[in-house]
Parts: C-alpha cells; sequence; structure tokens
C-alpha cells in the first residue's frame, strides 16, 4: 500500500492539487461575476444565466474527472493532457469573470460593494495560481521528464539558470518558483528576477499581467465607490 502512495506522489499530483484548490477558490465567486451572468448581460433573461451556471458547472466537473482518473491509473501522458485541459477552462472562467468585473463596475450598491471587492480580490488570488501553473506544466524539468519535452529549450530564464551559482549547479525550479514568478507578475505587471525566453511564456505573462492591471484598477474603483458611499 506503502509503495503504491509513493507511486503516485509525483509532478502530476501537485498540479491535480492546484487545479482542486483553483476550483475551490472559484466556488467562492459570487453569482455576479459567473458565466450564467454574462449569459443574462447578453440575453436578459434569468433563466439562461440559470442554466449557463449549471451547464458550466457539469462541464468543469467533466473535465476534472479525468485528472482523478488518469492519476489514480498513473497514466502520465494523459494526466498531463487533461490537467492541460481542465486548465485551459479554469482560465476561460478567469478570463470571463475579468470581464464581469469591468461590465458590473458601476452597478455598485451600498449592499454589494464589499461583496464585489471580495469577488476582485478572489480573481487575483485565482490568477497568480492558474498562470503557477501554466508555467509550471511548459518549463518544469519534471514535467518534461521522460517526454519528447525533455530536451526543449528553457521557457524561462531563472537567476540559477543564468550563470554558475554556488551550490546551485544542479538547481531546478519547483512549483513554489512557478508560484513566485506568477506573484510578482501579477502586482509588478511584469517579470522580476525570471525572464520569459518563449514566445508562449511571454504571451502567458502577457496575458496574466492585463488580468492583473484590470482586477486591481476595478479594485480601486470599487473602493473608492464604498468610499462615496460612506
Amino acid at each position: 500500500m506503502s509503495a503504491l502512495i509513493r507511486s503516485r506522489v509525483h509532478a502530476g499530483t501537485g498540479a491535480v492539487l492546484v487545479i482542486l484548490i483553483i476550483l475551490l477558490v472559484q466556488n467562492q465567486l459570487s453569482q455576479s461575476i459567473s458565466l450564467g451572468s454574462l449569459a443574462y448581460h447578453s440575453s436578459g433573461s434569468v433563466v439562461d444565466e440559470e442554466l449557463s451556471n449549471l451547464a458550466w458547472r457539469i462541464i468543469k466537473v467533466v473535465a476534472f474527472v479525468p485528472v482523478i482518473i488518469f492519476w489514480a491509473l498513473d497514466s502520465r501522458r494523459y494526466l498531463a493532457i487533461s490537467v492541460v485541459l481542465s486548465n485551459a477552462l479554469l482560465t476561460f472562467q478567469l478570463v470571463v469573470s475579468t470581464m464581469l468585473l469591468v461590465i458590473t463596475l458601476g452597478e455598485d450598491t451600498p449592499s454589494q460593494a464589499s461583496l464585489l471587492i471580495n469577488d476582485t480580490v478572489l480573481v487575483m488570488a485565482i490568477n497568480i495560481l492558474i498562470f503557477s501553473l501554466w508555467y509550471w506544466l511548459i518549463d518544469s524539468p519534471l514535467i518534461r521528464r521522460g517526454t519528447k519535452r525533455e530536451s526543449e529549450a528553457w521557457d524561462f530564464l531563472f537567476p540559477q539558470r543564468a550563470g554558475s551559482i554556488q551550490r546551485y549547479d544542479r538547481w531546478n525550479p519547483s512549483f513554489w518558483d512557478y508560484l513566485y514568478l506568477a506573484f510578482t507578475t501579477s502586482f509588478t505587471f511584469g517579470p522580476a528576477d525570471t525572464l520569459p525566453l518563449s514566445q508562449r511564456a511571454k504571451a502567458l505573462m502577457l496575458l496574466q499581467a492585463t488580468i492583473s492591471v484590470v482586477t486591481i484598477v476595478v479594485l480601486a474603483g470599487r473602493a473608492l465607490t464604498i468610499l462615496s458611499i460612506n
């Protein structure tokens, strides 16, 4: 039994846990920035809003089920594919939530202003988690090991990779390094100590920085709304 558990504790396990955390955090978002709310703004139908929300929850659950199955079966190739698909869906919801934060910016009332600020903070946290996972998936040596991508060039230039540093000659980035990269990108709107090398890395950082700028501007706008209300 212990051998079975040890065989399942690998890089893919960390990806499964991160996706699960993102799902739990996204479930804390209010209905005002849900996918159904986008349908409501488009059609004005409450029924469409409820159906859209239900359909989207089902899609996310269906997409996450293979992640659990392939992890349990230790099928790492298909686990990687299912993790990418699941994170892509979560990224789509993040983009929609960010759009709705902007759309609902002028709709603040005393009763909902605090709730919408809470949504903005959650979106910022989700942004960091989702893109830390993307960076990890495309660049991590642990994820690449045993695949055709193992010999590909790096996507990110960490300081430890840039030159000879004492005691770092065998260093490889872990998930926490990519989490730090995503965190700094969210608040500096660009690279801090780690530079993107590939076009896909630059595209991901561009999208994350854009979402960060929008959410921080929206957060400031909502804070001013509460001050003006009070």
